[in-house]
Parts: C-alpha cells; structure tokens; sequence
C-alpha cells in the first residue's frame, strides 16, 4: 500500500449494525496480494500518527515559524473556546456516581446511622400506649391523670435502655433529642435518602426514635393490651407522692417531662415525613446534578497532550513552532485531530444521559415500538429484491411480470438467497454442500455434515431449529468417523425418539451414518427422531 493519509475503520454494534463507514472492517483479509489487507490499513495508520505527533523523530516537532502558546482553561465553562485541564475534568468526574454505582447514604441517614438499624417502622408503634383509662391524647398529646389518693412510686430511669420498662427523665430526653439533625441541618448528598436499602419509603415505613422516645412503654410496670390501652388505679390507701412532671426539656433534671413539652422539642427536628433540603445538592446548595460531571462523561476527555501531563497547576506547554498555531475546533467531529474547545465539551457533556436518568427509549422507537421487532436491519433489507427486470415494486410492494414466453430461465444459474417456496419440484441430479470438520462438539446449520470425532461428541440441534417455522420439518444427515469408540449425545432437540435404541448411536472406528428427522409442530412443539447405522 502506498503511503496515504490517516484511514479510520469500520465501526459496528452489537448486532452488526455498521455505525461508522470505514476503509476497512470485520469483512477486511488481514493480507492480500493487492496490500489492501487490514494489517497494510494499520501499519499506514501506525506511520501517519508517529508523522504527526513527532514529526517522524520522535520529539516535539520544530521549525521556522514562532506559533503562540494555547490557553488551557483550569475550570470547566460554558462559553470559553480554549482547551480543559484534564485534571479538571478529572476532578469533576471523579466526584460524580457511576452509572452502575450506590450511592454511600443510600442505606443512611445525614449522620452516617444505617437507617434499619437506627430507626423503628411505624408498625412498632402498634405495641405503646394509645389511651390511659380509656383517655386518648389531646390534640397537643397530653393526658391528665389523677394521682390523688395514693399508690406506688414510679421508677424513673436516668439513662436510655433498650429493656427497661420505667419512665425515662427529662435531661436523657434532651440528651437524645439533642444529638438528631435539626430542621435546619444539611442531609449528606444521597439520590436514595429516602428510601431503605430494600427500597421501602422511610417516612412512610418507620418512625424516628426520637419519636418513641415520648411514648409510654409501661406503667406501674404494666405494658399496654393488644389495643394499645391501660388501666391504672389510682385509689386506695398508698403513701405515694404526686409525679412533678417537668414543663422544659433539662440536662439535669431526672423528672418525666410533660407531653407538650417533648412535642415542641420534636415539632423543631426534621419532620419523618420531610425532605431533607440538600438531599440532591452539595454542602454549597449547587444541584448536585446540574454542577457535576460523571466519571464516564470525563472519560472521553483529554489526559495529554503530545504525551504531556499537566503540571502541579494544571498547565501543559506545548511548543507550536513550525508553522501555525494549534486549530481548536469548536464542534465535535469524527475525523478531525485537532484539539476541541471547552464549551464543546460542555455542551456534549450536558446532553448525556444523567446518573439518575432512565434510558427510556434505548431499545424502543419514540412511539414505545422495541426496535428489533418493528424494524428490519439494513443489512437484512440488503438481501431483499429492489426491482424485478428493471421494475420497482409499486406503493403496496407488487411488482407485474410479463411471462411470455415461457417466464423462466432453463439455462442460466440461480443463486437464491432468501427462502424459495415450491409446490411442485423435479430434478435430474441434486447435491448439498457438505461441511467437513474435526472435535468433540458442533451445532450445524446445514443439512449435511461430515465429522471426525476425537473425543466423546456432541451435536446441537439448536441452529437448525432455530431456521425452523412452525409447521415446517428438516431432515439433518451425517457421517462421523473416528480412530476410536466414543459416545455420541444429541441436545437442543425437542423430545428425541430413537429407531431401534438410544445405544445405537454409539460411535465406532468403522464409523456411524447419522439422520435426525426435526419437526416444529404449528404449537411450536420440536420432535426429533434419530436413526443411527454402524458401518461395516
């Protein structure tokens, strides 16, 4: 091959779909007699970029002319032309989620506490007190209760615990209260702050602790019945004193403190079913989604430049003498080997799918259709017939052919490559052709084959019936040789029925003549029946 300029290659989809035109592809012979071969396609490529990045003597290029520096923009903008730093882009991709990637308070609270482990679910509720006396709380959810005539003295409990059933005082109240966020706190950026790590709503699942902090457990050391209820008594002949219950929260008092009390304290925390302000925003209130880039967004972007990094301040100095200035481009482009400015960058980044975004229409057409059942591929529309003796079909598809004549060709050959449909058929000599190959597994998509087994062989019915319509049979034929006996399994074949039995399909050194009739019933039903003969 003659020395030419930089050739791009073929670029296709997971389903072989050609996405960008090229000089060369899959299809390519990796040599030729011509040079026109993949490899002679790669060594131009390899000598076309070492011309441009080095000048053929690999360093910076250098010449007659005095070229200016190039501006390299230390932030990201939305209007400047120049280059980007690549440890800018670095930095705001590196602070972005992953597509596939959890975020690290998806399963916590703005505190770092692991949601299911800090919190109750309103089902727990159901197990404290409701009414004292058959008495419900007031609307502010206090309950007056009586303590004339006596009775017992109430324990009231100096610390937090997770078994006793006495009261709590008011300073371990304020204690606990004291250490919840606030209305005003900022919530640590998670996309998922409101669910649990089973994806259940918080607010609509559990209920702050601090929330049950205010309900009776027991009293008298009698826990409530299945409604939640209490009976106390509080006549009788006791020595008991009255309960001072304390109207503000203290650090330091250890009496139980009055409902009111403890539901202006709460009515200042974060509302279980609020949302925390900054859930989706950074610790500066910037909309985290709005402000950063993902990693796979950056990742695309420029790391060097002529094989230079960026120094401690980001910069990079590249030398542009020999002619002219570097040429930034200001859109993208697929062949251009310039430099691409910033704002380009920018914008291309900003039309990518977000972290939080659904792909809606990845595999479906703007009208919900899934593209690969409503469409065809080009490279299946390549095969279909255009025109028929100069004739293109008309709005319908149809084409009307004049037969005089006779209408058919009795002397020259036919290569058919979509199915032909016969209702009647004569021929004088027919022939198949008849793949040849060597080893221990193989699932034919002709109707003929010949093996060499050299071990225990498989065969795959799979490709066959996969060609297969409903209502449609095949008929496969094969000759397995081998130097030895081995097994012979046949899968991938519906319900398999033998002639004669599933031992005659052993292979032996005189070889083994195999014919698998296959037949897809109009239920979609697949019966294979196989007939084996041992040679002499």
């Amino acid at each position: 091959m003659k020395k030419q300029s930089f050739q791009h290659g073929e670029i296709r989809d997971q389903d072989d779909n050609i996405l960008q035109i090229g000089s060369y592809g899959k299809k390519t012979p990796l040599t030729n007699a011509t040079n026109t071969g993949i490899l002679d396609y790669i060594m131009n490529n390899f000598e076309v970029l070492y011309s441009q990045s080095s000048n053929g003597n690999g360093g910076t290029g250098s010449g007659g002319g005095t070229g200016g520096n190039i501006t390299v923009d230390s932030a990201l903008s939305s209007t400047s032309t120049n280059p980007v730093q690549n440890k800018v882009l670095y930095a705001a991709l590196n602070n972005k989620l992953e597509k596939n990637g959890t975020a690290t308070y998806a399963e916590r609270d703005s505190s770092g506490n692991i949601i299911s482990g800090t919190y109750a679910r309103k089902t727990d509720l159901n197990s404290y007190v409701k009414s004292i006396n058959n008495m419900k709380p007031d609307s502010a959810g206090n309950v007056n209760i009586s303590s004339s005539g006596g009775g017992s003295n109430i324990t009231v409990d100096a610390t937090l615990s997770g078994t006793s059933n006495n009261a709590i005082a008011n300073k371990a109240v304020y204690a606990a209260l004291n250490n919840k966020l606030d209305k005003t706190g900022t919530a640590a950026a998670a996309t998922k702050a409101t669910q649990d790590s089973y994806g259940n709503v918080i607010v609509n699942t559990y209920a702050r602790k601090s929330d049950l902090s205010g309900y009776v457990k027991t009293i008298n050391n009698q826990e409530p019945d299945t409604n939640g209820n209490i009976n106390i008594s509080t006549g009788g002949g006791g020595t008991g004193t009255n309960i001072t219950v304390d109207t503000t929260l203290s650090s330091t008092s250890n009496n139980p403190i009055a409902n009111k009390a403890v539901y202006a304290a709460l009515n200042n925390k974060l509302e279980k079913t609020g949302t925390a302000a900054y859930a989706t925003r950074d610790s500066s209130g910037n909309v985290i989604i709005n402000t950063y880039a993902t990693k796979s967004e950056l990742s695309g972007c420029v790391k060097s430049i002529n094989n230079l990094t960026p120094d401690s301040s980001g910069n990079v100095n590249i030398s542009t003498s020999g002619g002219s200035n570097v040429t930034v481009d200001t859109t993208l482009s697929a062949t251009s080997n310039n430099a691409i400015a910033n704002k380009a960058v920018h914008s291309a980044l900003s039309g990518k799918l977000d972290k939080t975004g659904t792909a809606e229409y990845a595999r479906k057409d703007a009208a919900g259709n899934v593209i690969t059942d409503t469409y065809a591929k080009k490279t299946d529309i390549s095969e279909v017939v255009k025109s028929v003796n100069g004739t293109k079909p008309d709005s319908n598809g149809n084409v009307n052919i004049t037969t005089s004549g006779g209408g058919v060709s009795t002397s020259t050959q036919n290569t058919w490559t979509a199915q032909q449909n016969f209702q009647r058929l004569k021929f004088d000599f027919e022939k198949y052709v008849t793949p040849r190959s060597s080893g221990a597994y193989d699932s034919p998509s002709k109707t003929m084959a010949c093996y060499n087994a050299t071990g225990a062989f498989t065969l795959s019915m799979s490709s066959l019936i996969a060609a297969l319509d409903a209502g449609e049979s095949t008929l496969f034929t094969a000759y397995i040789t081998s130097s030895a006996s081995y097994s012979l399994s046949i899968t991938d074949a519906g319900t398999l029925k033998y002639v004669g039995s599933a031992s005659d399909l052993a292979i032996t050194a005189s070889g083994l003549l195999l014919n698998i009739l296959i037949m897809k019933e109009s239920s979609g039903t697949i019966t294979s029946i196989a007939q084996a003969t041992k040679l002499a």
